[in-house]
């Protein structure tokens, strides 16, 4: 498991390394879709990439659309960038090589899908699907397409979240017996609750049908083009929200990116337990972290914890000796997207893959199951379900619009 761990973790390192040096052999060209605060934050970093150029953005709000514009065309020093209110019309364009896509958590799938359908290599921010369905349709389009996909989980590329990895996976902690992965909001997005119906706008203002994508049809309210989206089931994964980060980190800093737990225990509205066939604990949990999306990794010689303050803790200093940690921005990330980049033009398998991803999720979402069932489930990793509790099964899809049909 040692060997297996180091592997998993030493390897995204080798791969950035190895991609740096590939020289550009053309430019790549990118567009954005969806320009949300995200969007906003992540918009520059892809723009300041070496040898990259930014030929169109897209979002379903004018106003979002018009700004997104205007800082390309600012950056670009012209005024040659297309802005489209329907992605269809811009992943039509052949002169596009990859997407960036920002979006609300409810078209990630779908648009990383399309545009993989479309011939384009996909940057996608988390979570990379709200159902096991969804993300097992993104695994397979990046497998059937020959797409580069990464996953927006900078954190696999932020120093001090490498540092705990390796040291868990270096076997200075002993065996690992329990890990944790830090969560935020836990039961925020439990359930609907649905606004008053405000008067609609024009279409080239608010594409209010475009914006909803496949979740299902509700009144519309300027409200829910806000951060209230978040609190919404039909638009936001609850658990994926931070298990997408620290779910992810903590499967990875164990070599187990290709499976999942197969039991989940509710103990309180904060924590949730899941349990992987040999036994090991991963404990997911809101309470007790020092900062946000924070993982703590405990072997039976001692244990380490990090987290978006850039610290790392240790039961003993000792276990950091030889250690240097890079530090960098969690929330406007460099590397990770650079990475991506390199692949485009190498054609190298990027550190945050559809298929590791997808896992990662499939743990997130039985655990959202679980905990908002409150009650102890066994999950079957070969047939994605609850044997024998039809209920809990039903619960792990979601109900698709028409048209945007998986």
């Amino acid at each position: 498991m040692a060997l297996g761990a180091a592997a998993a973790c030493a390897l995204p390192v080798r791969r950035t390394l190895a991609q740096a040096a590939v020289p550009p052999s053309r430019t790549v060209t990118m567009a954005i879709v969806g320009y949300g605060a995200r969007g906003r934050q992540m918009l520059p970093v892809f723009l300041g990439q070496p040898g990259v150029r930014f030929l169109a953005v897209c979002d379903a709000i004018g106003d979002r659309r018009a700004a997104a514009k205007q800082a390309v065309d600012a950056y670009n020093g012209n005024a040659d960038c297309a802005a489209y209110r329907d992605f269809r019309e811009l992943l039509a364009r052949p002169d596009v090589d990859a997407l960036y896509i920002a979006t609300g958590d409810r078209w990630h799938a779908r648009l990383s899908i399309a545009a993989m359908r479309a011939g384009k290599d996909v940057y996608c921010e988390k979570p990379i699907a709200l159902s096991i369905a969804e993300g097992e349709a993104v695994m397979r389009a990046a497998e059937l397409y020959r797409r580069i996909y990464q996953g927006g989980v900078q954190r696999r590329n932020v120093g001090n979240f490498v540092t705990a990895m390796k040291l868990a996976s270096s076997g200075r902690l002993g065996r690992i017996r329990t890990v944790h992965a830090g969560m935020a909001g836990m039961g925020r997005s439990r359930a609907n609750s649905y606004l008053p119906e405000q008067p609609l706008p024009p279409r080239d203002v608010v594409d209010w049908d475009m914006w909803l994508g496949a979740a299902p049809m509700r009144p519309y309210n300027e409200k829910y083009l806000t951060h209230f989206w978040h609190t919404q089931y039909d638009f936001h994964g609850d658990l994926t929200e931070w298990g997408s980060h620290t779910v992810d980190l903590c499967q990875l800093a164990l070599g187990r990116e290709l499976t999942a737990p197969v039991r989940y225990v509710p103990v309180s509205e904060k924590e949730v337990h899941a349990f992987y066939a040999d036994g090991l604990k991963m404990v997911l949990r809101q309470h007790g972290f020092r900062d946000s999306c924070a993982i703590r990794l405990e072997g039976d010689e001692g244990w380490v914890e990090t987290d978006d303050s850039g610290s790392v803790y240790v039961s003993d200093p000792l276990l950091l000796e030889g250690h240097t940690i890079r530090h960098e921005s969690w929330s406007r990330p460099v590397a990770h997207p650079a990475e991506f980049i390199a692949c485009v033009r190498s054609r190298l398998r990027a550190s945050a893959p559809a298929d590791a991803l997808h896992f990662s999720h499939v743990a997130c979402h039985a655990a959202t199951v679980a905990y908002h069932l409150n009650r102890e489930l066994r999950f079957d990793l070969a047939t994605c379900t609850f044997p024998g509790d039809a209920e809990a099964t039903r619960r792990l899809t979601r109900s698709n619009r028409a048209p945007w049909l998986l």
